[in-house]
């Protein structure tokens, strides 16, 4: 069951839903408009860091590979 992330056309809201099938029809929880777009997901990797990316968490608890910020 993956997860993508939309963005309503009409409203402007950004959510995300669980696709059950592929001829689910997605609506807009905030406005019940069929008019949206899937978002482009963008994850991060801990090889992000080895680029010169900060190492501060930018949300979430943190929790990489090698470490966890949940505490």
């Amino acid at each position: 069951m993956p997860i993508y992330e939309y963005a309503c056309r009409r409203c402007g809201h950004s959510f995300e839903q669980v696709v059950l099938s592929k001829s689910e029809q997605i609506r807009c929880p905030k406005c019940d408009s069929r008019s949206i777009t899937k978002q482009l997901s963008v994850f991060r990797s801990p090889a992000a860091r080895a680029a010169g990316e900060s190492t501060a968490p930018t949300g979430g608890c943190g929790c990489t590979p090698q470490g966890c910020g949940c505490r």
